[in-house]
Order: structure tokens, then C-alpha cells, then sequence
């Protein structure tokens, strides 16, 4: 037989079918909707697969070998029952789209950077607290979905910001605050469905409706941590949370050039980094004048610069100025980072039409 795909879903197999070894050139094979609880060491001697549908059924892991299955493209387990993936997953170097959604997963393995080929990844549903820094080594990825996490309080700026990204979905996790440094060429952006987002980034204006304002109900969930950083709005008395990593704001207008020297060198440690990823060399790290400078460059700039001729990366300190739109009975606060006050002047001139800047103050946590 020459066949190369088969429609097996929806027969109430508890197994894989053997049957499979009688299609020569096997390439796609749909399995979605049965009952099975385990793919076969066999079935990873089918090299020629491409691409593999099996949600719906009863997985409860992934085989270690999986990665023999060296030509796979597609792989499809999402609603199955998957505590975890395995750590060869990284070694799936044809990997094009991968969902492993609605399973029971709380941690994705770091080796997931390794898959330069990925482009899709559906993660939503299941029990994530964190997202591996690793991730933002998928050079291709353009499409990242993990809404329904509902413990994920926070994505890595430097997996937003994945040059390739062009479609990020983050609704209804515990999200709180919007990663301020959004990947340039993003043009899809589901993420504002989280209750305890205080403000939105000015980068999501685009993609911010009026009907998000009925969803979104300011109101930080009781967690401490040691790197949150606060602003109060005045008129509300509304606290604004500012993304980890910042340690000082400056207002709008404010002293030229109070961005500090050390914010300058790890702007230029970051242009290296498109020539040399500095944040995997522990060695260039551990060399460099404090500890926290190694840290910031693997995390990644906080924000960038608001205004659009600019986009300069923002470390610890920067201008801040939130807004309102004009003519609105909207309460979004919209929220505006600067690398300086030339930016944020050319930025007020050229939207004064249709923002006004809100008055605001430092606070602390408890406050």
C-alpha cells in the first residue's frame, strides 16, 4: 500500500494499532478522540512520520525516545493527561508545531530551546507557575499560546520579546502585569484577560478594545515579592505595578539624562548580544563588575522606549508617565516607558491630541 495518511480518530482504541506497519511511506497519522494510554516503542521506528494527532485519548507521559522520530513536524497531544514532558524533547529537531494543551503539566523543560525549527506552541491549560528563560532560544517561533494557566504570574520579558513572535495569547492566567518589552513585529495579541493587570503598556494599545475595560478589574492579588516596585496613581489612589527589575522612575517632565551610567553599559552589553549570546557565557558573566549585572542581561531588557522611533531596551531605571485617552469614560491606564526626556517630549508633542498624563507618586507594597 502507497497511502501515506490515515483517519483513525474517533474508534475507541485503548492502543495504538499495529496496523500502522502495513503503510508504507506512512507520513500523517490521526489518532484524536480514543482511548489511548501510551505510544508504542515501536511506533518510533516509523521514521517517516510527520506529523501525529493523538488528542483527546489518555496519555499520561511521553516516551524518552521520541526524538527517533527524527522527521516529525506535528505533534499533537493536547487534552490527555501529561504530568510532564521529557527532557529529550529539545532533540525533535524537525519540530514545527507542538500542543501538548489541557494536560496536567507544571514545568516545560529547558531543553525546549533547542528547537530552532518550532514555529507553533500551545502550552494553554494546564498548571505552569513559570516559563524557562530557554524558551526565548526558539529562533522561529512566531506563534506562543499558554492562556489558562492560571498560576502563571509572570512571562520572562525576554521570551516577549522574541524577534520572530507575531502572536502571543495569555488570557485568564494570573498574569500581574504585562511584559512592557513586546516583540517589535508582534501583530495579535490576546493577553488582557487578567484580573489583577493594574495598567496596560503602551505597546498593547493597539490591540486594546473597549470592551476589555469591563474585564479588567484592577485588583493585585495578595502576593509579596521582593523585586515588586509601585507607583500610585493620584487620582484613585490606584497602585500601578512596574515590571520586575525596576529600581528608580523618573517623572515626565523631569532633569535631562538622569538614566543611569548603569543602565548605559548594559544597553551596550545588550547591542553584543546580536553578535554573541552574552546571557549563555557564565564565564563572561561572572566577570562582569556586580552580580546583578549578569543577571539583568539574561533576563532581558524590563521595557523599551514608548516612543516609536526609539525602542531602546530599559533596564532599571527609566521616564515613566501614565496616560489616559482623552474623550473617554474609560478608567485603562495606559503606561509610558522612556530611555529619556527627548523621547518622551517627542512622544507627548506628537499625542497630545489624544492622551493626557495622570499625576502619580513612588509608594510601597504595603502602603
Amino acid at each position: 500500500m502507497s497511502k501515506t495518511v490515515l483517519h483513525w480518530s474517533y474508534r475507541d482504541y485503548r492502543n495504538v494499532p499495529i496496523d500502522l506497519f502495513l503503510y508504507e511511506n506512512l507520513e500523517e497519522v490521526y489518532l484524536k478522540e480514543n482511548f489511548i494510554t501510551q505510544i508504542p516503542k515501536w511506533l518510533l521506528n516509523l521514521t517517516n512520520l510527520k506529523f501525529i494527532h493523538l488528542s483527546g485519548n489518555a496519555l499520561e507521559e511521553l516516551p524518552d525516545d521520541i526524538y527517533y522520530l527524527e522527521n516529525l513536524e506535528f505533534l499533537d497531544v493536547s487534552n490527555n493527561k501529561i504530568t510532564s514532558l521529557p527532557h529529550t524533547i529539545g532533540e525533535m529537531k524537525s519540530l514545527q508545531r507542538l500542543n501538548v494543551s489541557g494536560n496536567k503539566l507544571t514545568e516545560i523543560p529547558k531543553g525546549i530551546g533547542r528547537l530552532k525549527k518550532l514555529e507553533v506552541l500551545d502550552i494553554c491549560a494546564n498548571q505552569l507557575t513559570s516559563l524557562p528563560m530557554e524558551m526565548s532560544e526558539c529562533s522561529h517561533l512566531n506563534e506562543l499560546s499558554m492562556s489558562d494557566n492560571t498560576q502563571l504570574t509572570y512571562i520572562p520579558e525576554r521570551i516577549a520579546n522574541m524577534q520572530s513572535l507575531q502572536f502571543l495569547a495569555a488570557e485568564r492566567c494570573g498574569l500581574l502585569y504585562l511584559p512592557a518589552a513586546l516583540a517589535k513585529f508582534v501583530n495579535r495579541v490576546n493577553i488582557f484577560q487578567n484580573p489583577s493587570i493594574t495598567h496596560i503598556p503602551m505597546i498593547y494599545e493597539t490591540f486594546f478594545a473597549s470592551f476589555y475595560d469591563a474585564i479588567q478589574t484592577g485588583m493585585p492579588r495578595n502576593i509579596e515579592h521582593p523585586h515588586f516596585f509601585f507607583v500610585r496613581e493620584k487620582a484613585n489612589n490606584t497602585k500601578l505595578l512596574l515590571p520586575f527589575g525596576t529600581l528608580e522612575v523618573f517623572h515626565v517632565p523631569s532633569v535631562e539624562n538622569r538614566i543611569t551610567l548603569y543602565d548605559d553599559c548594559l544597553h551596550s552589553l545588550n547591542y553584543l548580544n546580536f553578535f554573541l549570546p552574552l546571557y549563555k557565557n557564565e564565564i563572561l558573566l561572572n566577570s562582569l563588575p556586580t552580580k546583578y549585572m549578569g543577571d539583568h542581561i539574561k533576563n532581558g531588557p524590563i521595557a523599551r522606549c514608548t516612543h516609536r522611533n526609539c525602542f531602546n531596551p530599559l533596564y532599571t531605571s527609566y521616564y515613566f508617565m501614565p496616560v489616559k485617552r482623552r474623550n473617554s469614560t474609560s478608567k485603562t491606564i495606559f503606561s509610558c516607558n522612556f530611555c529619556s526626556m527627548y523621547c518622551a517630549n517627542l512622544w507627548s508633542k506628537e499625542n497630545i491630541k489624544k492622551y493626557y498624563s495622570i499625576e502619580w507618586e513612588l509608594c510601597d507594597a504595603d502602603d
